[in-house]
Formats: C-alpha cells, structure tokens, sequence
C-alpha cells in the first residue's frame, strides 16, 4: 500500500493536492482489492467496479488516474461523482467526504443500509455510526476503522489480512 501511495503523492505535490488524498486515493484502491462483493452486485462479467465520491470531490483527478491503469478483480474502474444523494446511482464503494453534515452522513448510510456498497468516511467515528471503514489519524499515521456488523449487512467479505490492519468496532 505505501509504495502505491508514495508514487502518487510525488504525482499530485506536483499539482498542488495536498498529499493526504492520493494516500487515501490508495487506501481506497487497496480496500477495494482486499474485499469480495456477492455475485449480485455485478450484472454481469463486464460490469466495471464503479467507485463513486458523494459531495465534494478531495481527489482531483487521482481516483480518475488510478482508474486509468487499475483494476480490482479483473474489473476496469470507473469513477463517479454525485453531488447528493438524491443523484446517487449504485456503486461499489462510496466515498463520504467529512465536508458533508452529520445529518448527510446518515442520509447515506440509510439509504444504501443492506446494499453491496463499501462506505468509506472520513471522519473519526464514520463506521461506528453505520459507515463501513472510517479513516482516522493516530500519532501522525493515517489508520482506518471497520464496522465488521456495516460489511455483514452490506454482504461484503472483508479478507482477514485487511481487518489486521483496522481497528475494529462495533456499531
């Protein structure tokens, strides 16, 4: 993960993006390639593995880099950007900025609750409210928490490797 997020930070510096988005850019990639989504949630083999940003985009044109010449699962990436929920059309993995209230926070939440959608925050007690992994920071190091109860509902299987590296909580 870090080689990953190294290489693209060098890229976005130079851009003047602030270096914590191509880490989470990579996080989110990474997080992506460590989870297994049911068959339904794919119409098919060629259906691309669609990340979507709700509310403001952080990443610049990163997850659209990565999207470029990645792919999780054998599945091309595709980005998506919603300005809210009400424009929201299924995805794989949704990432909430923390610009967004708490109360649009929870809106998402609820709306995608039992859908094969990774939720990904980033405010501290993101998956301790229903999210599934929230980013946080702990001694200058970005971390991340996973509600293991948020996958469950979500029927996302999460590999043991990646839950070794999160906090886990409960909601």
């Amino acid at each position: 993960m870090a080689l990953q997020a190294t290489a693209t930070a060098a890229n976005a510096q130079s851009s003047g993006i602030s270096r914590e988005y191509p880490i989470k850019a990579a996080f989110l990639y990474n997080f992506a390639s460590y989870i297994q989504w049911p068959a339904e949630a794919f119409t098919g083999k060629e259906e691309p593995f669609a990340i979507g940003v709700l509310g403001y985009d952080p990443f610049g044109s990163i997850l659209d880099e990565i999207a470029a010449r990645k792919k999780v699962g054998g599945r091309r990436i595709v980005i998506r950007r919603f300005s809210s929920m009400q424009e929201y059309t299924p995805c794989h993995l949704l990432f909430i900025p923390g610009t967004l209230t708490p109360q649009e926070q929870a809106a998402a939440i609820q709306q995608t609750r039992e859908t094969p959608v990774l939720l990904v925050g980033e405010t501290a007690a993101f998956a301790e409210r229903g999210g599934g992994i929230g980013f946080f920071v702990e001694q200058n190091r970005l971390r991340f928490a996973i509600s293991t109860d948020a996958a469950d509902q979500q029927q996302l299987k999460i590999s043991s490797k990646l839950l070794s590296l999160a906090k886990l909580v409960d909601q």
